[in-house]
């Protein structure tokens, strides 16, 4: 056998076919080479030397989102996301980039997004005099509908780290702060709404200065030995932290963390994976005093749910719930068809046409409904979403993280 754990794993899988109404893509072509039992059949056949991992069947495999909207309804509890990150990891080596522009825009991506110095120094780039030539040179590489699809606005940088005690009330809770790697490109207001909800509600917060990127790209994409240096760094990072929630306002970023102990089964990453909390749920959780009552506003706003907050940290309700907290707002929350906007990590950038196709899906509905602002909880749906608004003359529908409602309504 080429892997013989990864073989029982997809045995679990019965092929009932439960999942495939619930698949993207398989909606998509109708293809059950599309589809999450499709997919476990191919691996399955790699993996007891049955099939060989041609650019066709890696083709099928690597057209996955990964939005796990399978592992939502089966009924086995077939780990389909483990599976498919160890059969890419298996994998890795084999040439399966596409062509140059192709493997151009996934290095800018991925650098711009995970690089220790890139990510601040794209931020910088992308809000300064240089934004034109950076806007002409993603364009040139295909890119372009990337940049399109950043803050048209970036708040003020972000915190340094260290340790922030709320201004305002006593010290109620404390909490750890997961910044991640696209915070200073794509995530300044969230950070700084995250941060005055946090002081208002009496939390301290810590920013680790050790932290690190999730992982998520390099995982997802077959690159174990890079997720896994990620993965130690924040383990570390957080363990000389005394607070008991690691909060993350990146439902891609909590949901990869959240799962550490799925990837490294030490008691140490178990440990870490039960301390993480979506900030909205977070938020939930938390006791709003009454003297924190939110300031009204009189509008129509859409909520978009990502598949990382629903389908992995199983949390999309707590969005929904705080919005209930601003008199007069009308929430239309997009509905459970939208399986994914298309987003899907680097999923844009290396499958635009299906990419694309989802999103359309998604935009129709908003569209339709004609909202002043559009909530996400993840900073890679917020760009993809926001580029095609812009194409559709529909710019003027502002993206932001339900946090900042929130905290745009304070007091």
């Amino acid at each position: 056998m080429s892997d013989a754990l990864l073989a029982a794993q997809t045995d679990i899988c019965v092929k009932c076919g439960l999942c495939l109404p619930h698949c993207p893509t398989y909606q998509k072509t109708q293809d059950e080479n599309e589809s999450p039992r499709g997919r476990l059949s191919l691996i399955q056949g790699w993996a007891r030397d049955e099939l060989q991992a041609t650019p066709k069947l890696n083709a099928h495999i690597d057209n996955c989102l990964l939005c796990r909207s399978c592992e939502s309804v089966c009924p086995a509890y077939v780990p389909y996301g483990l599976i498919v990150d160890q059969f890419r990891s298996a994998t890795h080596s084999q040439d399966r980039e596409g062509s140059l522009g192709q493997r151009l825009k996934k290095s800018m991506m991925r650098s711009a997004l995970t690089g220790e110095t890139m990510a601040p120094l794209a931020g910088r780039l992308m809000g300064g005099a240089a934004a034109g030539a950076v806007k002409a040179l993603a364009s040139l590489t295909g890119a372009g509908e990337m940049t399109a699809g950043l803050p048209s606005s970036q708040a003020a940088p972000l915190p340094p780290p260290g340790t922030y005690p709320p201004s305002s009330t006593r010290e109620k809770a404390c909490a750890s702060l997961h910044l991640g790697c696209t915070a200073e490109l794509l995530d300044r207001e969230t950070v700084a709404s995250a941060m005055a909800v946090m002081n208002r509600l009496g939390i301290r917060v810590d920013i680790s200065v050790r932290q690190t990127c999730c992982g998520a790209l390099d995982q997802h994409a077959g690159d174990t030995p890079s997720a896994s240096e990620h993965i130690e760094q924040n383990l570390t990072a957080f363990e000389s932290t005394e607070a008991p929630a690691i909060v993350s306002f990146a439902s891609g970023c909590g949901g990869m963390l959240s799962e550490y102990g799925k990837t490294d089964s030490s008691n140490r990453a178990e440990a870490f994976s039960r301390r993480v909390r979506d900030i909205s749920q977070f938020f939930a959780e938390q006791e709003w005093p009454d003297e924190l009552a939110l300031k009204p506003l009189p509008t129509t706003v859409c909520l978009h749910s990502p598949c990382s907050l629903r389908n992995v940290l199983r949390a999309d309700q707590h969005p929904a719930s705080l919005l209930k907290r601003i008199p007069g707002l009308k929430v239309i929350p997009l509905p459970a068809q939208i399986r994914c906007c298309g987003a899907a990590g680097s999923y844009m950038v290396d499958h635009p046409e299906m990419a694309a196709a989802l999103r359309d899906d998604a935009l129709d509905l908003i569209a339709a409904s004609q909202p002043s602002l559009l909530l996400t909880s993840n900073p890679g749906c917020a760009m993809h979403l926001r580029a095609g608004l812009k194409q559709r003359g529909l710019g003027d529908i502002e993206v932001i993280h339900p946090v900042t409602l929130l905290a745009r309504q304070l007091p």
